[in-house]
């Protein structure tokens, strides 16, 4: 698998998705309007697209987390409610979830990532998070090889170990 657009991973961000508008009662067009509210040219076709496909950025998770009053992990509360972009916010985010972890750097992340089937360069690892424009499978990707205290809020840890396991290849088992 190259990057993070393995299908196993993006049923997981559309389940997650999914789960957090069904736990808030809220629907594609409810969330459309309310993210349209924060700037965001989105329809309810289009949100429903994403979702469905669960091929969407980590800031569009967190808007509609934001927007739906979702709870955040209790680490990420102070970073999505700190003024700045949504992209500055996910760079803040996924960089504090890193440094709360001794010797994680891109390069070291990049091999643990490496070690469940996701083979994305060090480099691009770099850019994604920096410009704040990775999707919520490499975050998913980074909590299965990090553990991310809370992520379980939005997806059990035993699923995301599972998706691991599934995007390890063969010749590596």
């Amino acid at each position: 698998m190259s990057g993070t657009d393995d299908i196993t991973w993006t049923k997981l961000a559309s389940r997650v998705m999914r789960g957090v508008l069904a736990r808030k009662d809220r629907n594609y067009s409810m969330l459309a309007s309310e993210l349209r509210k924060l700037g965001a040219e989105e329809s309810a076709r289009s949100v429903e697209g994403k979702i469905q496909r669960g091929t969407f950025k980590f800031t569009f998770f967190l808007q509609s987390l934001s927007v739906v009053g979702a709870e955040y992990p209790s680490q990420w509360r102070v970073i999505v409610e700190a003024p700045g972009t949504w992209e500055q916010r996910a760079t803040r985010l996924l960089e504090a979830e890193m440094g709360m972890r001794p010797g994680i750097t891109f390069i070291e992340l990049s091999r643990r990532l490496c070690g469940i089937g996701v083979s994305i360069p060090t480099h691009s690892l770099s850019e994604q998070v920096t410009s704040g424009t990775y999707p919520l499978t490499l975050l998913l990707q980074c909590a299965a090889v990090l553990w991310i205290a809370d992520v379980e809020r939005f997806i059990d840890y035993a699923d995301l170990q599972a998706a691991a396991v599934a995007s390890i290849p063969l010749s590596l088992l």
